[in-house]
């Protein structure tokens, strides 16, 4: 643990949760109902998820607030850094001619370098994230917040898009994102997570295989991301395009909860089990 990753993490989420409000707010002044609604729905699907992440032996238990923290990167400090690079980026791939990729890089650029940080203040701030599976679920709740910013705001921007409904418009455009990639940003940080947690923790390993699991999983999850947002004028390309990336990213990760899942049973240190068995540990 890192006392100044540890004070540093408190001010940016501090920042994060600020930033957070902001853009959840915005959704009202499009439409206060359908903002609302947004946030319901939302919230609901936060609460689930955070749910079932708790039922995986990769949770750290004895450790308090790293989740919240998480989220309030993801969903503050990372959608905030996106939001100041991606537009340079955007029409910096729009100058060179690359027109068909600037969604790509606008996405896949800036989105996981900035989960990713945050996946590392995470780690190096609490003494309880010590093992290399953490990394996966530490990127998980950052993507989770990602991604429950980022579909309050398209749910209420679909609310409004509707020429008959708003609220056929909300469920359009939740449908949508639930359906098509459901989980993506989710899954595209706890990927690059895991890397980090076993460049991190992993014993007895040389600095050139860290320097290597790192960098390998966080470019696997950018080159994911970076074909999931690429632009084609061909709809059977696009359906092409996607089907690859989920049949790579999805059976990938259900690949990453089995092994983590696994190691967490065979390990018996306090960093998995109840803060009651923690606390008779340490005694």
């Amino acid at each position: 643990m890192s006392k100044l990753f540890r004070t540093t993490l408190w001010i940016l989420s501090g920042i994060g949760l600020i930033a957070f409000l902001v853009q959840t707010l915005s959704t009202f002044l499009i439409s206060p109902l359908m903002g609302l609604l947004s946030l319901l729905i939302a919230a609901v699907l936060v609460a689930l998820v955070i749910y079932l992440l708790q039922r995986s032996p990769m949770w750290a238990r004895p450790a308090r607030l790293w989740a919240l923290l998480a989220f309030l990167w993801g969903g503050g400090v990372a959608v905030a850094l996106a939001l100041i690079s991606s537009g340079p980026v955007m029409q910096l791939a729009i100058g060179t001619g690359w027109v068909d990729a600037m969604m790509s890089w606008s996405g896949a650029y800036p989105e996981e370098i900035s989960k990713a940080t945050g996946v590392i203040f995470v780690l190096m701030s609490f003494r309880q994230l010590n093992r290399p599976w953490h990394g996966w679920m530490v990127g998980a709740v950052v993507g989770l917040g990602f991604e429950a910013c980022e579909n309050i705001l398209y749910g209420a921007m679909g609310a409004t898009m509707h020429p008959n409904s708003d609220i056929q418009g909300l469920v359009e455009m939740w449908g949508l994102r639930l359906i098509a990639g459901p989980g993506l940003h989710v899954l595209l940080t706890a990927l690059a997570g895991w890397g980090i947690g076993w460049a991190l923790y992993a014993a007895a390993k040389p600095l050139w295989w860290r320097l290597g699991v790192f960098l390998g999983y966080l470019a696997a999850a950018f080159l994911l991301h970076f074909c999931w947002n690429y632009l084609h004028d061909s709809e059977v390309a696009a359906i092409i395009q996607a089907v690859t990336v989920a049949l790579i990213l999805y059976p990938l990760s259900i690949w990453l909860v089995l092994r983590g899942n696994k190691l967490a049973k065979a390990d018996e240190s306090y960093s998995h089990s109840t803060a009651d068995d923690a606390l008779a540990y340490i005694r």
